[in-house]
């Protein structure tokens, strides 16, 4: 190219860049077009713009355009807005139908387009403004004119806007805003085709549930050394506990089945590496394993390495990292030998309860065969195995074949992450790779974990039995005035020739007997009301949840009989009661339907009436929902109920009556599953006593016999998760099928519990298709009574969260509405329990040892913004003393609040609340609301007292009091005093008012005038008593106007509180103790807490304190009852302190 050549082309290239800078500066911006599906049911469509101002308006002069294709699904009813550019009609401008007549809204201006639109139509709106005056054209004609105010609009268009009113339900196609004013010509051309729907792509204003896009992998490599923990203190030395000293085998409980049964309870432990001989040799009767450990069976190799005193205490300061992480890399071996009882019927089996991870099973020389999974029962039929006399069991148990790497917290390291490589392994203890509130459990919880038993029966043998309970409405006759019952008993008959059965079954009254013939192999028969009227129970007595009602049980006797003689039996507890769900469902319709769905009707029916795959989970208003089958939609099992504002979220409903559901989270009972009867009982005794209606059984991590059991015992109903975690977060399961065998051996085992309220597929999110969908099919076919769906949060419940420090009246505005399955806060332990815990040297100020203990200032929980609360109202504290005397202050006011926020808004916008978490799962600093000891802090009393029966109360929020009645009796007559009172007593406000208080409701009363000026702090005191004037709720508030008015409470005087103890009349196995408490100071006297210890000043646990943590205005008197199990403590007293108490200690006489 020549110089000048190169000129001329310079010179053309910069007259065109001038000319398109020239052509943008002048053309006028356009936005669009859009393409959109919008079902009624589903949600609005949002799309930012990009606008050349720089202002966040688009200016309010100019020309403009708003012009698209709409198909409305239906003609609607009142104004519905279609599509638009800005914050909805107030400053936007939208394309609307009013009464099913196309509109432009604009601010208060209507401009209406003509007449009303038939559904099911493309239809091409336009409105067109220019100097003020808009222009309506109806598929390019011209339908209408107006005036309207030019407004400036938020730079955001918005289909299908949602409000408070009806949604406009449709498709929408080309939607696009121009600035400036098309012309008739132009309109008329653009609204010469519709839209070719086969070949137009609309963006889902529903979209379906996403399947997962990415995830983490835990440690992946070890830890830096120096971030790792360090303790001032050195680790303990370990503590030899004896060894079971029990003969082999133990009679077994009638639950287990058979004509006999027995727990094999003794058995020695080894190392695979260390031991030479293969199963065949080591399941020998005669085997020398005398150097072998005495294993402490149902439990974890690790249980038995710390009884045997090879390692210390876990659980104590940060012994857990004198423990390798190899116990979890190698194989152990478990080996019994018995005697065959002489009582042995001809069909032995041997059933193994659970076993962590995979096992090996070895009896007199020959293989059984294995187990996968730590929640499947292995059942291994050893009729001609089982020989005469001396027999010997060798068990190689496998840990999980992904351990992953422990990450060690520290104030250093931070948090870390939540599971790793080992959630590829589920079903399994997931966990115990490590979460945020345990650390690694070394072993991850290999080994016998459950009871080993040995079962016989005759040649017909049971199984796994299913009742269901209907409640049909009688005609005339009060609701639960009959329960029909169904019982299904699967019978195997273990011969080769047919024979002839008699199965019979027994509950409270009732007797039925049916005789059968059973084939060679499974069976089963069904016992219906419509074949045994006795089965149809008038007045019956049902199981209810705490608070509503009593937990009754039957205990129900299955036998077969073959030949005039028992061939096996199996006894088992139900409750009758029926659960159904109140759901915001989606239709084929695009409709989202608030309906009561009864499963177990739809069961009686044979159908399948909800969807809950990814593509039955749509998103909607507010959330996600699942979707309604086609035979769903027409089915009688599902009735069409008001929408109270609630939507998408569930309503539990037992035995017809909505459950307002107030709860926790339990994460494991036990890190090391120590899962007793006699460990975990004070946990749902303490859960039940804080006025707790519902626990969850988290990622599966608790299914075992006795947590049901003590379910049902307690009235706690429970949300019951499968085994994997945390969507887009945590690595997916690897091995559908396993997973899969665990699950429908669970819905077998324990789908009798009236305790269950309801199965889960995932923690916070839906599991992969495939076993998502396996899982729906396992809970119909198995269950078909309950509702499963996928994950834990989001679809028809509210998203997770938050987990650290919010101001409390924001529990009462922000957080945790409609079904809210985890919200959490920093709960620190009592002074006492974190002392048990934690080394005198690690204790203050914050160290490493805290961290390893939970208490985290990164991560979910991060406690930074508790500790600037802390440091805000209360002062920065100067010890450990004083920080625990500060937290508890925080404790129960944040819990309180939480439980009180939902209370406050009961059935309008919230019907369950549940703490992340209740349940401590070893001596965790942070959130749950007892102690890993069974002490019991702050958090667990304010819970109890924003849960009791009937509430009085006030929004921290606007100060407006209520009264929360979650009886099913009203109160009638009652009087409601508020008293306002400054920190020295003196009293400033003194109003009482009638108040009428209907059943399961919120009745709202008065907002409280507290008259607080900046800088200022008062104590609002609320009594309520009943008609007859006893009292029925009490409850105490301290407000400041601001953190300076908080400040005050640090100054205020300690007041001399009088305490006097007295031993009442035992209560059963139960040691009662009366305290008579009373404030004789001049003052308010806060968190009084009350602390029951022994002679030498241990305290005394578990312990069942009426109230603690009790406050007291200046000469009130306050009794509070305390029980303690087992024998009476000699020299026992009651120790005292509070914020502003003064300490006492006063010999219980």
């Amino acid at each position: 190219m020549t110089l000048s050549a190169f000129k001329l082309a310079l010179l053309a290239a910069s007259a065109l860049a001038l000319s398109q800078a020239a052509f943008a500066q002048v053309t006028p911006p356009a936005y669009g077009p859009y393409n959109a599906d919008l079902p009624a049911g589903g949600d609005q469509l949002i799309k930012p713009i990009a606008t050349p101002q720089a202002g966040p308006t688009l200016p309010a002069d100019g020309a403009w355009t708003l012009s698209g294709w709409i198909k409305p699904s239906k003609v609607p009813k009142g104004q519905v807005l279609i599509a638009g550019i800005g914050e909805a009609a107030a400053s936007g401008r939208y394309l609307a139908l009013i009464d099913g007549a196309p509109a432009l809204v604009s601010g208060g201006a209507v401009v209406h387009g003509g007449a009303i639109l038939a559904s099911g139509a493309w239809r091409h709106l336009a409105a067109v403004a220019d100097a003020g005056r808009v222009v309506f054209f109806v598929d390019g004609v011209k339908s209408g004119e107006g005036v309207v105010t030019p407004l400036a609009a938020a730079p955001v268009i918005k289909l299908a806007p949602r409000g408070s009113g009806e949604a406009f339900g449709g498709k929408i196609a080309g939607l696009a805003f121009t600035a400036r004013a098309l012309s008739p010509s132009e309109l008329l051309a653009l609204a010469r085709t519709p839209p070719d729907e086969a070949l137009t792509a609309f963006e889902a204003g529903s979209p379906v549930w996403p399947v997962q896009t990415r995830q983490m992998l835990g440690q992946t490599a070890p830890q830096d050394a120096w971030t790792r923990p360090v303790s001032k203190a050195p680790i303990s030395k370990p503590v030899t506990k004896p060894p079971y000293a029990g003969p082999v085998l133990v009679t077994a409980p009638a639950t287990e089945g058979g004509l006999a049964a027995w727990t094999l309870a003794s058995w020695t432990l080894a190392e695979a590496p260390k031991v030479a001989e293969k199963g065949a040799v080591l399941s020998r009767p005669g085997y020398d394993a005398s150097t072998w450990y005495r294993a402490t069976t149902p439990g974890t190799v690790l249980t038995t390495l710390v009884d045997r005193g090879v390692y210390p205490d876990p659980e104590y300061g940060l012994n857990n990292t004198a423990i390798p992480e190899s116990l979890n890399k190698q194989d152990y071996w478990y080996r019994t030998e018995f005697d065959a009882p002489a009582n042995l019927a001809a069909f032995p089996q041997l059933v193994f309860k659970g076993v962590n991870y995979a096992a090996e099973i070895w009896l007199n020389g020959e293989r059984l065969g294995t187990i996968k999974g730590a929640f499947i029962r292995g059942r291994f039929d050893v009729a001609g195995k089982l020989k005469p006399g001396r027999n010997a069991l060798a068990v190689r148990v496998s840990p999980p074949p992904h351990p992953g790497l422990a990450h060690e917290e520290s104030l250093t390291a931070g948090v870390g992450e939540n599971g790793g490589l080992q959630v590829l392994d589920g079903p399994t203890f997931v966990a115990t790779e490590g979460w945020d509130w345990i650390p690694s459990v070394r072993d991850r919880n290999t080994g016998l974990w459950q009871d080993v038993v040995l079962r016989s029966s005759g040649v017909a043998r049971l199984g796994d039995s299913q009742v269901v309970t209907t409640l049909p409405q009688a005609p005339g006759k009060p609701a639960n005035s009959v329960a029909e019952v169904e019982i299904t008993v699967p019978v195997e008959n273990l011969g080769d020739k047919p024979v002839q059965a008699v199965v019979r079954a027994a509950f409270g009254a009732v007797v039925v007997e049916k005789t059968v013939i059973l084939a060679p192999g499974q069976g089963k028969v069904v016992l219906t009301p419509a074949e045994f009227p006795q089965l149809s129970i008038a007045n019956p007595k049902l199981w209810w949840p705490n608070g509503y009602g009593e937990q009754t049980l039957y205990d129900l006797h299955l036998t077969v009989s073959v030949d005039g003689r028992e061939s096996d039996r199996k006894d088992s507890r139900i409750g009758l009661r029926q659960m159904t769900y109140e759901l915001s469902l989606m239709d084929s319709h695009g409709e989202l339907r608030r309906v009561e769905v009864d499963y177990a009707k739809a069961r009686q029916l044979g159908q399948d009436i909800t969807d809950g795959s990814h593509e039955g989970i749509r998103k909607v208003e507010g959330g996600w929902a699942t979707s309604l089958t086609k035979e769903g939609e027409t089915s009688p099992a599902v009735k069409d109920v008001p929408e109270t504002g609630l939507a998408p979220h569930l309503v539990l409903k037992v035995n017809g009556v909505k459950i307002a559901a107030r709860g926790g989270n339990w994460g494991m009972d036990d890190w090391r599953k120590r899962v007793s009867r006699e460990r975990l009982e004070p946990y749902f005794r303490l859960h039940k006593e804080a006025h707790l209606n519902i626990i969850r059984n988290w990622v599966g991590q608790n299914t075992e016999d006795v947590f049901y059991d003590l379910a049902d015992e307690y009235g706690l109903l429970v949300i019951n998760d499968f085994w994997e975690s945390t969507q887009d977060y945590n690595l997916e399961i690897q091995d559908v099928p396993l997973f899969l065998a665990n699950a429908a051996d669970v819905i077998d085992r324990y789908r009798n519990h009236p305790s269950i309220a309801m199965w889960v597929g995932r923690n916070e999110g839906v599991p992969q298709p495939i076993l998502n969908e396996g899982l729906e099919t396992l809970v119909h076919d198995l269950d078909g009574t309950r509702w499963y769906t996928g994950s834990s949060n989001r679809v028809n419940l509210q998203n997770s969260g938050p987990y650290n420090y919010r101001e409390p009246e924001t529990y009462f505005t922000e957080h945790a509405k409609g079904f809210s399955v985890e919200v959490g806060t920093p709960s620190f332990p009592t002074l006492e329990a974190f002392e048990a815990a934690v080394p005198a040297p690690d204790r203050w100020p914050i160290s490493d040892v805290w961290a390893y203990h939970d208490w985290h200032p990164t991560g979910n929980g991060a406690t930074t913004s508790f500790m600037q609360a802390m440091t805000s109202k209360l002062g920065a504290p100067t010890s450990l003393e004083d920080f625990e005397r500060k937290a508890q202050l925080m404790n129960y006011e944040t819990h309180r609040a939480i439980f009180e926020g939902m209370n406050q808004e009961l059935w309008t916008k919230s019907s369950g609340r549940m703490l992340w978490m209740t349940q401590p799962a070893w001596p965790s600093t942070m959130w749950q609301i007892l102690s890993h000891d069974y002490d019991t802090h702050g958090s667990f009393y304010g819970v109890k007292a924003a849960s009791e029966p009937v509430h009085v109360q006030m929004s921290l929020a606007d100060h407006r009091l209520a009264v929360v009645n979650n009886t099913t009796t009203p109160v009638t007559g009652a009087k409601l005093r508020a008293r306002v009172l400054d920190l020295s007593g003196k009293v400033r406000v003194d109003q009482t008012d009638t108040v009428e208080a209907k059943a399961d409701a919120v009745t709202l009363g008065r907002t409280l005038e507290l008259g607080l000026s900046s800088g200022d702090a008062a104590v609002v005191r609320l009594d309520l008593t009943g008609a007859d004037g006893a009292v029925l709720s009490r409850n105490l508030y301290w407000v400041g106007a601001d953190a300076a008015g908080e400040r005050k409470l640090s100054a205020m005087s300690a007041q001399p509180v009088s305490l006097a103890v007295k031993a009442a009349a035992a209560s059963g196995e139960e040691n009662v103790l009366a305290v008579d408490l009373a404030n004789t100071g001049s003052g308010p006297a806060l968190n009084a807490k009350l602390t029951l210890i022994d002679a030498k000043g241990n305290r005394v646990l578990p312990a069942y304190y009426a109230d603690n943590y009790v406050s007291l205005l200046p000469g009130e008197r306050r009794t509070v009852e305390i029980r303690y199990p087992g024998k009476v403590v000699a020299g026992a007293k009651v120790e005292l302190r509070g914020w502003n108490v003064r300490p006492a200690v006063v010999a219980v006489r």
